[in-house]
């Protein structure tokens, strides 16, 4: 008589094994880089500070950008002043107006100087005037500064075109250096997230295990073997009572 069984279980269970032990060694891996201060566990706090000073370059260097948004949109709008005060020097120069309406231009002067004032006075960011000002980004493990002229009209005389045109010239070169510094502040998160998501890359490959996802894998594992173990214990008392039968 032939005795056999329809399935061997025993190489399914090997491998069963073997991934139920790697999930274990893992889960314990993890528990002891918790718990323990090993070597492991100091490199990766060392990796996760460095990924702080990073993360607060890159808030530092958002903040830049902001500051530098806003300088650039005064600079635009007093650059767009600093125009209408050179057409009125051009108008106000002009020997075909009497007295009346001279007067009249150079009161148009004269309020559109005032409000460029209000519009240096007024421009700032978190509470700090900007024009006239240095500030400083630290981005860690490097820094931009930046440099706001005060960049006063109130100097300015209607009869004066140069004074106007020099005064426009020093704008557009704020302009410039606004944008620059708007660039480099740019690249530099960009830098930055690039960095962070690197570090944390690696302080994941040190430090961190999925648990959820291998306490389910150790979980399938194990179930598959409780089903394997089955198998092979119903195979056995088959095997038994087909040998019993066979004796009798």
């Amino acid at each position: 008589m032939k005795l056999g069984t329809q399935f061997n279980p025993l190489p399914n269970m090997n491998t069963e094994t073997s991934k139920r032990d790697k999930s274990l060694e893992k889960i314990a891996t993890a528990v002891e880089l918790k718990m323990e201060e090993s070597s492991s566990r100091t490199i990766a706090d060392m990796i996760q500070n460095q990924i702080s000073t990073l993360s607060q370059g890159l808030i530092n260097a958002n903040d830049g950008i902001s500051m530098m948004q806003i300088a650039g949109g005064a600079l635009n709008a007093l650059s767009d002043q600093a125009q209408m005060l050179n057409d009125l020097s051009i108008r106000y120069n002009n020997s075909a107006l009497n007295e009346t309406q001279k007067q009249g231009v150079q009161n148009a002067f004269g309020r559109a100087v005032e409000a460029m004032d209000q519009t240096i006075e007024t421009t700032s960011f978190n509470g700090k005037s900007l024009f006239g000002s240095s500030p400083t980004f630290s981005l860690g493990n490097s820094s931009i500064a930046a440099s706001i002229p005060s960049l006063s009209p109130s100097a300015l005389s209607i009869d004066n075109q140069d004074g106007i045109q020099a005064y426009r010239e020093s704008l557009a070169q704020a302009s410039a250096d606004i944008g620059s510094t708007t660039n480099g502040l740019i690249s530099a998160t960009d830098s930055l997230l690039n960095q962070i998501t690197q570090t944390a890359a690696a302080k994941s490959q040190i430090a961190d295990t999925d648990m959820a996802n291998t306490i389910k894998e150790f979980q399938q594992s194990n179930l598959k073997l409780d089903v394997a173990q089955i198998t092979i214990a119903h195979q056995n008392d088959v095997l038994r009572q087909n040998v019993t039968r066979l004796l009798g």
